[in-house]
């Protein structure tokens, strides 16, 4: 009998099928600064968006800077971006609702903000 059970859990061992990590979540804030010749207030918007990597679920934050338009007919892009990698969806869900999120954008973006874009995109 003891034999018959050691094979079994072997072979039962040996069907597992591992799943997939789940795909992750980058999400994109574009922002155009009120005053983006400021350094102050780029720096600021930057501080506050490094200070949401404590935030659980959040895997990485960036932030980046456009570059100027590269011919005269392009019109001035974004000042500024924020790129947060979150690890599933879940965590992306649970930061929109976050109040530690909601207090930096009451307090950053109001102010220094004069308009911005979200897109979410999964690695997947």
């Amino acid at each position: 009998m003891s034999l018959l059970l050691l094979c079994a859990a072997i072979f039962l061992t040996s069907c597992a099928i591992a799943l997939p990590p789940a795909p992750t979540i980058t999400h994109v804030v574009l922002i155009w600064l009120k005053n983006p010749d400021r350094a102050a207030d780029r720096i600021q918007v930057e501080h506050a968006a490094q200070s949401l990597r404590r935030l659980p679920g959040v895997v990485k934050v960036e932030t980046a800077r456009s570059l100027p338009p590269t011919g005269r007919n392009f019109p001035r892009d974004f000042d500024l971006a924020i790129l947060i990698t979150f690890r599933d969806r879940l965590a992306l869900r649970l930061y929109e609702g976050d109040p530690r999120r909601l207090e930096a954008m009451h307090r950053h973006f109001r102010s220094l903000v004069r308009r911005y874009e979200v897109h979410n995109l999964s690695d997947r």
